[in-house]
């Protein structure tokens, strides 16, 4: 039953975004692996690009496929423990990881445990109804940014297990405008809950935000979307 509920929930999300799609001429192809992976327009990409990744997890293969195929530079973000852990201290060139996290404030912030102890994905919204959870340090983009020396970020990836829900709002704000943007808009895990059609609705307001500040969608996979800003050639 609870399958079913949730495949119906998938296929209503990608019902009501099904016309927001734009036919691109470009490729769009996979950077990493088939469950940690994200699709993105080669052609768009290039080596001069400043790239965070905010959601690392265990799964760091769209930040190797990146650096690979066009030697971006990478700064990934992810202030929990499972992450902390799998990163150890493993050195890439163009690569570099920021035990911390993203949100509309600096703060100290509770992240609940995965409900499966195999999982890395800790959420600041409690998606997954556990009852534990670590603190941790987050931090808006513009401060990271600023402490980082960063002005123009060229593409930003989030998974951040429903963060991007007071995130993206905080960087339209701010006038945060990366050239490509990827979003996973996760859900929470009880489908029949008032926090389920609340983080529902939030993520089809956030769909609509991005789109009138100059956002096109061009790829969408499970809860996976890729937006490409109009000012890209």
């Amino acid at each position: 039953m609870w399958k079913r509920r949730y495949k119906h929930r998938h296929k209503l999300w990608h019902w009501l975004l099904r016309n927001d799609v734009v036919p691109v001429e470009y490729s769009i192809i996979l950077y990493g692996s088939e469950g940690g992976g994200w699709y993105l327009p080669s052609e768009l990409i290039s080596s001069d690009w400043l790239v965070y990744d905010f959601g690392v997890g265990e799964d760091i293969s769209l930040d190797i496929a990146l650096l690979e195929r066009h030697g971006c530079t990478i700064h990934a973000f992810d202030p929990t423990p499972k992450a902390i852990a799998f990163m150890g201290n493993r050195l890439l060139p163009g690569f570099h990881f920021h035990p911390v996290g993203v949100w509309n404030a600096n703060t100290i912030l509770g992240f609940w445990e995965p409900r499966h102890a195999d999982r890395a994905s800790y959420s600041a919204l409690n998606l997954h109804g556990t009852a534990a959870f670590v603190e941790c340090e987050v931090k808006t983009i513009r401060t990271l940014a600023a402490e980082l020396g960063h002005e123009q970020i060229d593409m930003i990836k989030m998974d951040i297990e429903g963060a991007e829900q007071r995130v993206i709002p905080d960087m339209l704000a701010e006038g945060i405008r990366p050239r490509l943007l990827c979003v996973e808009f996760d859900q929470a895990d009880d489908v029949v809950s008032l926090l389920s059609l609340k983080t529902f609705l939030t993520s089809l307001r956030l769909h609509r935000a991005l789109l009138k500040v100059g956002y096109q969608l061009i790829f969408k996979t499970g809860s996976n979307v890729i937006y490409v800003h109009k000012s890209v050639s």
